[in-house]
């Protein structure tokens, strides 16, 4: 949005009249201009308001192009955008939300790609895998437990909530603090399995998992 903003700036400040295309590799950012009526946010506002002063003047046109099409003089223009994302500004706007999520999408898609190291995720891990043959009942409750989704979990506006844990009365009874409640760590879960039930059990917390 930012450079289609700038292509109308240039277009006023040169007075351009005649049939005018403006080519745009983002094709979010052209549906986006599309559904005008749905457009509230400020530099979108600013650019509907540079049109519609432009349609007395000339013809504009606003096409979206692949960015893997070869079109003529596409390759000059990608240059020109990496060289000015490095050029000093002297006031910048404030990121729209359409601007923010095609900045975050790509370190989203990469997260997912490559899992957390934290020990709560290592489930896929070697070796990280609960080896226990007791009743359904206690694997359900190891499950649980090894990934913090307790059949007490709720949402209250959009918060996660868990039970206060009944052994300190203190806070709310997550799978960590449990563990550390009863002096445990989570590689206890996946070498001494049996025993941090019986801890469980001992502690009267098999209620909260």
């Amino acid at each position: 949005m930012i450079t289609i903003d700038m292509a109308l700036d240039f277009v006023l400040e040169h007075q351009l009249f005649g049939e005018i295309w403006i080519l745009s590799a983002s094709r979010s950012v052209v549906q986006y201009l599309d559904n005008w009526r749905d457009v509230s946010d400020r530099r979108g506002m600013d650019i509907f308001i540079k049109l519609r002063t432009l349609c007395n003047t000339c013809v504009l046109h606003l096409q979206w192009i692949p960015s893997h099409v070869n079109l003529k003089y596409k390759d000059i223009a990608d240059s020109l955008a990496k060289e000015g994302t490095t050029m000093p500004q002297a006031y910048v706007e404030p990121l729209t939300y359409l601007e923010l999520y095609s900045r975050r999408k790509p370190l989203v898609n990469i997260s997912w790609r490559h899992p957390s190291a934290h020990s709560w995720y290592r489930s896929e891990g070697p070796g990280a895998a609960i080896r226990f043959k007791g009743i359904r009942k206690d694997q359900t409750a190891l499950a649980r437990l090894s990934s913090g989704h307790f059949k007490t979990l709720r949402f209250s506006l959009g918060d996660k909530k868990l039970n206060i844990c009944t052994k300190c009365n203190t806070i709310e009874g997550t799978a960590q603090h449990l563990l550390d409640c009863v002096a445990l760590v989570y590689e206890d879960l996946l070498k001494r399995p049996d025993f941090v039930l019986e801890v469980m059990k001992a502690n009267d917390l098999m209620h909260l998992i």
